[in-house]
């Protein structure tokens, strides 16, 4: 596991004597994450960006960014998106960090008389419906509080992904409490789906490549030569420094950039996008003492 503010340590990584490529230099890492780029479309299947924050231009890098959707048809919902740092971590235990997280925020806005009165309804799983059939797993918490002059009703939505928790709250007046149900599930879905999380850093694992002799399979759970995660790839050298080698090395290269990223967290190179009329694009650059650079057990 590891989060911010981890310990500092060396990060190495490993490569088979002149590859016919370069590699990430290992001390080009500052830390276990170096950057996040959170890209953000300004159009969703029924809703437009209205808002974005990045709360490392306040000097609180910890808190992330925000996102404020527009839900067509439904101006009288408020729909919120925060993503901040959580550190690596078993799900379960991420969640109930994330609902602890929120409660405390709540409390604390009700200290500060932002809140009152505030009531809340029962913690219940959510399981969000993505593309291609996939599920995320999450928890939802209502809320019903004071604010101003109006009793508002809250339903946050909380997810742990790509090394950040993401929160969605809904919010609108207590009478038009029916209406965010009746779009939470397509908005939270068409979101997730949306939102991509890119992280760069030594992300808390060593690079191995396996040099494999003629003869030798790689490991049962390597396809295409990589492993699941994208941090090991087993070449073999049978033709070492002849075409055939080098071929080998640059499709596993895309293939274990591909997985890193499908985890959130890459050690290889990465060009984020640009933020454009398409896409909002929110930087975090980390230091080295934020998360360390080395997992915490």
């Amino acid at each position: 596991m590891f989060g911010l503010a981890t310990v500092s340590g060396a990060l190495a990584q490993e490569a088979p004597a002149a590859p016919p490529f370069a590699l990430p230099d290992a001390q080009s890492h500052r830390g276990v994450v170096d950057d996040t780029w959170i890209v953000a479309p300004k159009r969703l299947p029924g809703a437009t960006l209205a808002a974005v924050k990045n709360y490392a231009d306040e000097g609180d890098i910890a808190a992330g960014v925000s996102l404020r959707y527009h839900i067509d048809g439904a101006d009288w919902i408020i729909a919120d998106v925060f993503i901040y740092p959580a550190g690596e971590g078993d799900t379960s235990k991420m969640l109930k960090q994330a609902a602890d997280d929120f409660r405390e925020s709540v409390d604390f806005a009700e200290r500060q008389q932002i809140y009152r009165n505030v009531w809340w309804g029962d913690e219940a799983p959510y399981t969000a419906s993505l593309a291609g059939g996939k599920k995320l797993e999450g928890r939802f918490l209502p809320i019903v509080f004071d604010a101003q002059q109006d009793m508002l009703t809250s339903r946050a939505y909380l997810f742990y992904r790509k090394l950040y928790f993401v929160k969605i709250r809904l919010s609108t007046t207590v009478d038009a409490v029916d209406s965010l149900a009746e779009r939470a599930d397509k908005f939270i879905g068409n979101l997730l789906d949306g939102v991509d999380i890119v992280s760069v850093g030594g992300c808390g694992k060593k690079m191995d490549i396996m040099a494999l002799p003629s003869g030798q399979t790689a490991p049962a759970d390597f396809t295409d030569s990589v492993s699941p995660d994208g941090f090991g790839i087993a070449i073999s050298m049978s033709k070492a420094g002849g075409a055939t080698y080098a071929t080998q090395m640059t499709r596993a290269m895309a293939v274990a950039a591909r997985r890193q990223l499908a985890t959130g967290c890459t050690s290889l190179n990465y060009k984020p996008p640009g933020d454009d009329s398409v896409r909002a694009v929110l930087h975090l650059r980390f230091g080295p003492e934020d998360w360390g650079a080395a997992p915490r057990h």
